[in-house]
């Protein structure tokens, strides 16, 4: 008989534990299945892992020991796979020289693995590689924006929409006083917050008059781009105006740092970083995203109001935006909690249901 597994193939624990957490404790009860949902994850973290008892948990200790293992498993043809995020290099080249054959994959996008940032040769040739192998699963998973990304090179694969779990709070911290007027920029030290270029962009907006929280505690010995960062702002703007988070917040301290903030600023050229914006959008804090984000494209089919980072910013357009998403019924945006429930029942009924 046909299964399916399901793969966190690279270790990024906070996705990763994120999605664990949602199989467990929501779809195990409101979309069971005779056996527990097997997962094949990338952690050495096997305590965390044991935590999740409606679920089989798989554990590797690299990407590379579970690709050999997946691909192992799938020279059964009726094996079938539900990759979450995929970031292992891997898996595609193994779609691409036809170790695993295209009924066999279902992808969840996440957001990087459709982009490519890197100038470098190795990794412009490794695109080209990875685009094709894209092109050979079974079905795609994903935000309309990267939908529609994606169907630029690859129409004939089968689409349909659906969010990552992210993880809400029942209570928002109260709002802070309103000055400094406070910023949040980017989500972590990744390079594709483009941080420096932000710095930029809100000196000209704002001059030197805002505070600006930057967090930057993930991924972890990052110290070189955190220095350039440090240059750029301390060029910019007086000392003690930018504020550089460089330890690793627990959510509730997030949520306290959201609380402090009035605007968001987040320069990513794709899709990254909707757990932050959904916290945002229930905190009823507006926020800016470069025009090359293809998420815009959901926020205005949900009627989330969003401002773009190469237009004209003022106090009366943020605080107009503020209060559009004070009045906005949450409850009723897709990419939020809990109407995301839907596009999972509605994936895994397809995923599941052709793997029987």
């Amino acid at each position: 008989m046909t299964t399916l597994i399901h793969l966190l193939g690279s270790p990024v624990p906070h996705h990763n534990l994120t999605i664990l957490r949602y199989f467990n404790d929501v779809l195990s009860k409101v979309q069971p299945v005779a056996a527990p949902r097997h997962f094949m994850v990338v952690s050495d973290d096997t305590a965390a892992m044991a935590t999740f008892s409606a679920l089989r948990v798989e554990c590797f200790a690299s990407k590379k020991q579970l690709a050999q293992a997946v691909i192992a498993r799938g020279a059964d043809r009726q094996q079938r796979f539900f990759c979450h995020g995929q970031f292992n290099a891997l898996l595609w080249l193994a779609l691409l020289r036809g170790a695993l054959k295209p009924h066999q994959l279902y992808w969840h996008v996440w957001g990087a693995d459709l982009y490519e940032d890197s100038r470098s040769l190795k990794f412009r040739l490794f695109y080209l590689l990875r685009r094709r192998a894209q092109g050979r699963i079974a079905h795609l998973f994903a935000t309309r924006g990267d939908i529609e990304h994606y169907q630029q090179r690859h129409r004939d694969v089968p689409t349909s929409l659906l969010y990552f779990p992210t993880r809400m709070t029942a209570t928002v911290p109260p709002a802070q006083p309103a000055e400094p007027f406070t910023v949040l920029l980017g989500n972590s030290g990744d390079p594709s917050n483009r941080h420096r270029e932000a710095l930029v962009a809100l000196r000209q907006q704002f001059d030197d008059r805002v505070k600006i929280m930057v967090p930057l505690g993930y991924p972890a010995n990052n110290e070189r781009y955190i220095d350039d960062v440090r240059q750029v702002a301390n060029r910019l703007f007086p000392a003690g105006n930018v504020e550089l988070l460089t330890e690793k917040l627990e959510f509730s301290a997030y949520l306290q740092l959201i609380a402090r903030c009035q605007l968001g600023w987040f320069s990513f050229k794709r899709q990254q970083g909707i757990g932050t914006l959904c916290l945002l959008i229930q905190a009823n804090i507006p926020f800016v995203l470069a025009r090359e984000n293809p998420f815009w494209r959901d926020l205005q089919e949900q009627r989330v109001p969003v401002l773009f980072s190469d237009e004209p910013l003022d106090r009366d357009a943020i605080a107009n935006a503020r209060q559009q998403l004070v009045q906005l019924d949450k409850c009723s945006v897709d990419f939020l909690d809990p109407a995301y429930l839907h596009s999972w029942q509605q994936a895994l009924a397809l995923a599941e249901g052709e793997g029987q």
